[in-house]
């Protein structure tokens, strides 16, 4: 009777192991890498139509000038991606609908969206001179949202 003993405590610590080894498979399956440093799709992704022109890592203030520069240009959507210290930008022109976008993903994974209506050359040469400020004084209010929801 031992060996039989033996041999059935041997075949349930291996089933025991197996089946331990699969769940622990199976969790970190389902937890995943966990945070990553790339962009979400939201934001490394702008909208379909737009010239996307990648600025590197460069002022807000050089980024109005370029986005601008290449707005007067080029008819049509003109997008340019840059990044700051605090986050990594797209600026979305759309002189169609009279439009600027900025699409922010910030180091915390905010990801936000934040759009001026009308005369969006006004607010282009208003940023070269101010900084990147968007918000040019006597013009309408931007309208933020979160992009995941």
């Amino acid at each position: 009777m031992r060996p039989d003993r033996l041999i059935r405590n041997l075949l349930l610590a291996a089933g025991t192991l197996l089946l331990g080894y699969g769940f622990v498979r199976f969790f970190l399956a389902q937890v995943g890498p966990g945070q990553t440093s790339d962009l979400a799709a939201v934001v490394a992704a702008p909208p379909p139509g737009f010239e996307i022109f990648d600025l590197g890592s460069v002022p807000t203030a050089r980024a109005a000038r370029e986005l601008a520069t290449r707005l007067a240009a080029r008819p049509g959507k003109i997008g340019i991606r840059f990044s700051t210290p605090r986050a990594t930008l797209y600026w979305l022109a759309d002189p169609d609908r009279d439009t600027l976008e900025e699409r922010a993903a910030g180091a915390a994974g905010t990801r936000l969206a934040t759009l001026w209506s009308g005369q969006i050359r006004r607010r282009l040469d208003w940023a070269v001179s101010h900084d990147g400020d968007l918000s040019t004084p006597g013009l309408a209010p931007p309208e933020r949202r979160n992009l995941y929801h």
